[in-house]
């Protein structure tokens, strides 16, 4: 059993009108409420949040402002940190951070690409559940597998084994999978039954750290083929066409968000019940569809 269990929450900055608009009408996401003006909350499950946007101007992958690792208990996050500590990782704890994050306690840190991980237990849920004002049904929280995440983040790294290294010797994650991926074969890492929860690749020409995209899975195929509508709607670039992946299974398509980094919806993407698991390596990313349609995200100037 991992460490961590889930992938909670994801922070980023952009502008905020824009995402607004973008997050409820086109991702069919909800508006949580945020006790900060300069910062949206949006909801995709029962959790009073699972993506915050704070204010800032749009800078591609270097958007990502933490990402927020899960652990089940106080007792939990405390051997966390102290595995941390041990090995030489300085950790913060921050009490003031936790109430604006709404949870009980939370850590911070830095991961081995120098990503800002907040590690924390006691996510606050919204008694009012959740309502898209889309209609969509996510798999997030509340699963028959359990509470397996806002969905997955697809992390830059200039050295993509010493990236996953860190997560796998510190975090507890689990290797699923790699693919022949540009320079470097991309790694592919889970803490739950969903079938990664971070993945790290090497792009040429992008950052060394940051966030290429970040998945939102849905119930249906239907879901994703409205959300491709609402896409075409609001005129917003589609990155990656609709396609396959070949290790995941998972049917989606590419949109490029209001801070530049770019949203996976996806439907049906693979499981993983580690007592029969093998992992291989794929050389291919997608067994069809998937065919770029826009320039990746620039890095920030």
């Amino acid at each position: 059993m991992s460490t961590v269990s889930a992938l909670g929450y994801v922070v980023v900055r952009g502008p905020l009108e824009e995402w607004k608009q973008f997050g409820t009408e086109v991702l069919g996401l909800q508006l949580g409420r945020s006790p900060d003006p300069d910062t949206l909350f949006f909801k995709n499950d029962s959790r009073s949040w699972r993506l915050a946007v704070e204010a800032g101007a749009p800078a591609g992958p270097e958007s990502l402002v933490a990402l927020g690792l899960e652990v089940r208990s106080r007792e939990e996050l405390e051997r966390l940190a102290g595995t941390l500590r041990s090995r030489g990782v300085e950790v913060r704890e921050d009490a003031a951070l936790a109430e604006r994050r709404r949870v009980r306690q939370l850590v911070t840190f830095r991961d081995g690409c120098g990503n800002r991980v907040e590690a924390y237990w006691g996510a606050t849920v919204d008694r009012a559940g959740f309502s898209s004002p889309r209609g969509v049904t996510f798999v997030a929280g509340e699963t028959e597998y359990g509470e397996i995440g806002i969905g997955h983040a697809f992390l830059l790294a200039d050295d993509v084994a010493k990236a996953a290294a860190f997560y796998l010797d510190n975090l507890g994650f689990r290797l699923s999978d790699t693919i022949s991926f540009g320079p470097q074969s991309a790694h592919f890492l889970h803490c739950n039954p969903r079938h990664h929860s971070v993945a790290f690749a090497a792009l040429e020409g992008a950052p060394a750290a940051g966030i290429g995209h970040l998945m939102l899975e849905v119930t249906t195929l239907e879901a994703v083929g409205r959300a491709m509508d609402a896409v075409n709607r609001a005129d917003a670039p589609v990155p990656i066409t609709l396609g396959e992946h070949s290790n995941d299974r998972m049917t989606s398509f590419y949109v490029r968000t209001p801070s530049g980094f770019d949203i996976e919806y996806g439907w049906n993407g693979r499981v993983i019940d580690d007592r029969d698991w093998t992992v291989s390596h794929y050389e291919t990313t997608s067994n069809w569809g998937h065919r770029f349609s826009a320039p990746p995200a620039p890095p920030a100037a």
